[in-house]
């Protein structure tokens, strides 16, 4: 089972065996554990730590959601669902989240509660009522205050971890200053004046290629009027760290001061490129930027991130909200989130450009890794009428990738909100209403597409502007079809095919030439989707596109198995599936391999049909997608199924479609693509 998203730190875990054993027993016995502390306390290294412990104990059940970047409580619910892997739809909530835990014994942690409690605890209320195997492990400077809340107070270090701590640190920071016995006391005594906090340590030891232990203490307590005892710990503990946070601020140089400012309205991590693009203005030269970076990791104040092609860091929450306050100090906090916004749609413009060519992979796996951002950017643009323009451009450029991930139901809500202010031009609402009909009816959210295409039939009545009419045809051809009149729906499609090529739309012009097809086997006119599909690639493959020509070869191949012809069905449904596999395009890997049952069950190969089934059933769950949203690939199922039971008998179907639906998707691909050694005969 998915251990969800884990943003442990890559630096050593340091101490905190007495308080990780605690925590471990506690969330055993408790149903719902709060780890409390002042920020940069180790909350969140800590409950990592238990959820690596208990991992193996719940059976792998154990899910990690960071809720740090999220601004709208009503997201609360679609981002656990999500990482937990409920059904995706604009309106994901407790309900869908328990279907999928069920009474499985399970941990979800949420980490940075604290800015979004009333959500956080109107979530965590319904889950523990209707899971009762569930545990919930939470971090948060404040409690969620529910009945039956155990709260865990974080602790400061002991003197010896904290010690330890600083010379681990110090270690990287400086490997040529040599801290010796001589030096525990004074590092003993920094360590007191800094309340033991472990992120108020490692900041302090990122100095030591600058100042001896003694000479930071004395910094401190000089500039900051810190004590070495308080009376009243939790304060004393929140100022400590403040000022430690302050004191580093203060060491910067005035282009890493500014830099840590503006790098505070990123979210999830961002790279090099990203910074010195969104980042650069007066006082901070775009050529400044990668000093500036370098300067504020050798500081413990950013965390290099993974291990890519491309340097990505991440900033601490303690450390990102005092680089907020300073922008909100100086009345920029707008401005700079709109560099942000504009730096990801400038991204996502890009994306869209190259959409049509061999760089797709590439892209898709650069906004995988930037969909933190992506949200916090419609954040800011769907909150304001003016800015909401900005949004629907977002949505419109970010179709396939939003389709392609299990991301409808995210892109529904941000659309919705965006197109209720009423504001942008005919045409930028025309063209994020098309989107918005093709990804809510593949939900299948068929009220809200019929809703928007309403609105978007009414702004072409009388319209000369052809893209509008272009993306009236679009929206009506995927809305009729799946009313259930493919007729209609193939008879706009060819003419939006038309206007696009007329329009010079290489991109969505492909695109309704693959819908086109899907349309026209709906209706059982298998040759002429074939040359609908045969059309698609004709435009794609020349220019070295391999996400939409995947997707036409799939609906060859489902031609062909309507045809009996199974060995070149074979054919091009495993070489769907291999590029699917590559892009991690979820709707298009479950497509694949449900075909891939089918022929299984043509071929007699009932373990393998029934496991594949099994396999797909499990991504339309997580996607929220299905085939039967698909009137003629639902009969074509429906015959697979029956055939496949027949072969096996019932309890032995029931048996291996169970096993396909737990089964890891790599393994579940490898027998799809029929590698040695991974049937199930």
């Amino acid at each position: 089972m998915s251990t969800g998203v884990r943003n442990a730190s890559l630096a050593s875990f340091v101490g905190r065996a007495a308080e990780v054993a605690e925590v471990c027993r506690l969330v055993e016995d408790r149903r719902l554990v709060t780890v409390l502390g002042v920020g940069g306390s180790g909350k969140s290294r800590v409950a990592h730590r238990v959820l690596d412990e208990l991992a193996s104990s719940f059976d792998g059940s154990v899910w990690a959601i960071d809720l740090a970047d999220l601004v709208d409580p009503a997201m609360v619910d679609h981002l656990v669902g999500s990482a937990l892997g409920a059904p995706a739809s604009a309106d994901l909530n407790a309900a869908a989240i328990i279907d999928v835990l069920g009474s499985r014994r399970a941990i979800v942690y949420l980490d940075n509660c604290e800015h979004l409690l009333g959500a956080c605890a109107r979530l965590v209320t319904a889950l523990l009522a209707g899971c009762p195997g569930l545990h919930v492990l939470t971090s948060s400077r404040r409690v969620v205050d529910l009945p039956g809340e155990h709260v865990f107070a974080m602790p400061p270090l002991t003197t010896a971890d904290a010690v330890a701590l600083f010379l681990a640190r110090a270690a990287v920071a400086d490997p040529e200053t040599v801290l010796g016995p001589s030096d525990v006391d004074s590092v003993a005594d920094l360590c007191a004046t800094l309340d033991r906090l472990p992120l108020a340590i490692e900041l302090a030891a990122a100095q030591i290629g600058n100042l001896a232990p003694l000479e930071i203490e004395r910094s401190l307590r000089r500039d900051f009027g810190l004590m070495s005892v308080s009376a009243d710990a939790e304060s004393q503990g929140l100022s400590s760290m403040e000022a430690c946070i302050r004191w580093s601020y203060e060491l910067c140089s005035p282009e890493e001061q500014l830099l840590w400012a503006r790098l505070s309205v990123f979210g999830g991590g961002f790279s090099r490129a990203d910074a010195r693009a969104a980042c650069h203005s007066d006082g901070l030269q775009a050529e400044q930027v990668g000093r500036a970076l370098d300067g504020l990791v050798g500081q413990c104040l950013l965390e290099p991130e993974g291990d890519g092609a491309e340097d990505r860091y991440r900033i601490l929450e303690v450390i990102r909200q005092f680089g907020a306050a300073r922008l909100v100090d100086s009345g920029e906090l707008a401005v700079w989130r709109r560099r942000h916004r504009d730096h990801y749609l400038d991204l996502a413009e890009q994306f869209d450009r190259a959409w049509i060519g061999p760089d797709q992979a590439a892209w898709m796996t650069r906004f995988r890794l930037e969909h933190v951002n992506l949200r916090l950017a419609f954040d800011f643009s769907v909150a304001d009428p003016v800015e909401a323009p900005f949004a629907m451009r977002m949505c419109t450029v970010l179709e396939h990738y939003f389709a392609s991930t299990g991301g409808g139901g995210e892109a529904v809500h941000w659309l919705s909100l965006a197109l209720a202010h009423g504001t942008g031009t005919a045409r930028e609402r025309a063209s994020a209403l098309r989107v918005g009909c093709f990804v809510a009816v593949l939900l299948p959210d068929l009220d809200t597409a019929a809703a928007w295409y309403r609105e978007l039939a009414d702004l072409s009545v009388g319209s000369e502007d052809e893209w509008i009419a272009a993306y009236a045809l679009y929206g009506g051809a995927v809305l009729r079809t799946w009313q259930g009149d493919a007729d209609t729906g193939a008879r706009l499609a060819g003419a939006g095919i038309e206007l696009l090529h007329r329009l010079e739309d290489v991109s969505r012009e492909a695109n309704l030439h693959f819908l086109r097809g899907m349309m026209l086997d709906w209706i059982d006119r298998p040759s002429a989707a074939a040359h609908a599909y045969t059309r698609c690639l004709e435009l794609t493959e020349p220019r070295g596109e391999k996400w939409l020509s995947s997707y036409a070869a799939w609906g060859l191949g489902i031609d062909a198995l309507l045809a009996d012809d199974l060995d070149r069905a074979t054919d091009f449904e495993r070489q769907a599936l291999e590029v699917k596999v590559g892009f991690g395009d979820q709707l298009g890997i479950g497509l694949a391999i449900e075909a891939l049952a089918w022929i299984a069950a043509e071929q007699e190969r009932g373990p393998d049909a029934a496991v594949l089934i099994g396999a797909a059933e499990t991504i339309w769950s997580v996607t929220g997608m299905a085939v039967a949203a698909m009137p003629y690939l639902t009969r074509r199922r429906e015959l697979g199924i029956s055939q496949t039971r027949a072969l096996l008998g019932p309890d032995r179907y029931g048996e291996l479609v169970h096993d396909g639906r737990e089964l890891p998707q790599a393994d579940a691909v490898a027998v799809a693509l029929g590698l040695p050694g991974t049937g199930t005969e």
